[in-house]
């Protein structure tokens, strides 16, 4: 295979990669979660079947101790599950967060599907203006030669209108993912404060 059959390819793997590694993040959560959930439920069934033995074996003044005692070690377990929910304030930080440089290069896990198409376009787009700037440097009669920069420079006339076009592809979805994300946020705040008033 040539290079210039390899580059659609390579476009593709890169715009892809913030999207395999959101869902790659999200699955080891998911997972996490899962597993203090069972683990949860396992100690409330032990307490459970632990309290009924109890009721059989002591006396009424020691059965009363033992229910506080259960009862405190269960709002333990409530308290250990509230960690592994997101906090209120953990998303405002995130939103804070974003740097220029990324809100520039989309360097952020978007929260909404048109957040993550517009990401994947933009590094769709990207990865193919840097493939075109290399293949562009490829003399087309010898395709097998190395990079030979003399020749880009004679390929100018091709390499800045394109160059021009990708840069107006690439400001119209930065602009229009960091406006997604913006009303995102806009909305969990509104969200938010629905559900204190």
């Amino acid at each position: 295979m040539k290079i210039n059959e390899l580059m659609p390819l390579f476009a593709a793997i890169i715009g892809l990669t913030p999207v395999i590694l959101k869902w790659l993040n999200d699955r080891s959560n998911e997972a996490a979660n899962r597993r203090a959930i069972q683990k949860a439920k396992e100690q409330i069934e032990f307490w459970q079947v632990w309290l009924k033995a109890q009721r059989e074996v002591t006396t009424d003044e020691r059965f009363n101790e033992l229910k506080q005692e259960v009862s405190r070690r269960l709002d333990q377990l409530v308290e250990a599950s509230d960690e592994f929910r997101p906090s209120e304030s953990g998303s405002t930080e995130e939103e804070s967060r974003h740097s220029f440089l990324q809100r520039l290069l989309l360097a952020y896990f978007p929260h909404t599907t048109v957040g993550w198409v517009l990401h994947t376009l933009f590094y769709v787009s990207f990865s193919f203006t840097a493939m075109m700037l290399l293949g562009s440097a490829i003399p087309e009669d010898d395709p097998e030669s190395s990079l030979d920069w003399s020749y880009f420079v004679t390929q100018l006339d091709f390499v800045i209108p394109m160059l021009l076009f990708f840069g107006l592809i690439a400001f119209i979805l930065i602009r229009t993912a960091n406006r997604a994300e913006k009303r995102y946020w806009t909305r969990m705040e509104e969200t938010n404060a629905e559900v204190k008033s």
